[in-house]
């Protein structure tokens, strides 16, 4: 046992933060989904149809990551469409996320 990371706390724990300090994403449930076969298929087929070129920029490479044109929010009907996936090199992928969009 340890104590909670949290500064001044003196809860004794497993290992992390104590219930009353443990930091949750509100989209905890949606992040799961990227760990998922069907996500790591669509992933593939989206790169594959993109010819692992960049949506933005036209680099091609392999290294390419799968961008939600319009954000999901958590919202399953628009994280699994097809038409609402793009694939970005890590830049332009930066650059959109960092814009809010």
């Amino acid at each position: 046992m340890t104590y909670c990371l949290q500064p001044g706390c003196g809860v004794l724990v497993t290992r992390g933060r104590c219930r009353q300090h443990t930091v949750r994403r509100e989209n905890a449930v949606a992040r799961r989904w990227y760990y998922t076969a069907r996500w790591m298929a669509l992933r593939a087929e989206v790169l594959r149809e993109a010819l692992y070129t960049c949506g933005i920029c036209g680099q091609v490479q392999q290294r390419l990551e799968v961008d939600h044109i319009l954000k999901h929010q958590g919202d399953p009907g628009r994280f699994w469409d097809k038409a609402n996936l793009q694939a970005l090199c890590p830049t332009c992928h930066h650059t959109k996320t960092q814009r809010g969009e």
